[in-house]
């Protein structure tokens, strides 16, 4: 009877080990800036309480060295901006990568990708549109908040399973960044 309930006690204990590898395993070792950010997106779907908190997510990245670079995660009142220059097919004037996961939605801006007509399709879905009425910008209901955490990953370029990661209001290069050994 005895080992009945030892077996059944671990159980829940395998599962969570279990969820805890698996996603570990979809992580990508070498690649580009891209391949980090997605990177980033599974630790932080699978391990941030943020996740939970918005649907939207807009994802920068900061090119800190040769050896380094920042991928940031948050969600702060999250609109695009359309004006008469913004066309299928640009690049640059605003996010034209996404990735939906479990109804939600990270965003980001890829200079050498251009806006297609599916990204905007998903930012209409998500409402994050906001056009420029005839040169008047109408701003959002609702401003910035200094307080919004988000998460800060900081990701060796020659190894991205080899990143630490910080969560805060803190924008990156306003705090001591986390140290991170890439020479390996």
């Amino acid at each position: 009877m005895k080992n009945i309930y030892l077996v059944i006690l671990s159980i829940p204990i395998f599962i969570l080990l279990d969820s805890c590898v698996s996603y570990k395993a979809n992580l990508i070792q070498i690649g580009d800036k891209n391949d980090a950010i997605m990177n980033a997106i599974i630790d932080f779907s699978n391990t941030s309480s943020l996740y939970k908190r918005s649907t939207v997510f807009l994802v920068n990245t900061t090119n800190l060295n040769e050896d380094l670079f920042a991928i940031s995660i948050g969600s702060n009142n999250i609109k695009i901006l359309l004006t008469a220059d913004t066309k299928i097919g640009s690049k640059g004037r605003v996010p034209s990568r996404y990735f939906e996961k479990e109804g939600k939605l990270f965003i980001w801006s890829d200079e050498n990708y251009p806006l297609k007509k599916d990204a905007l399709a998903v930012f209409l879905k998500f409402k994050l549109i906001q056009s420029n009425e005839g040169g008047l910008i109408i701003f959002p209901d609702h401003v910035l908040d200094d307080s919004q955490k988000g998460v800060d990953y900081y990701f060796c370029k020659n190894n991205l399973l080899n990143y630490k990661k910080v969560t805060t209001n803190i924008g990156i290069g306003w705090y001591d960044m986390p140290k991170l050994n890439c020479s390996h």
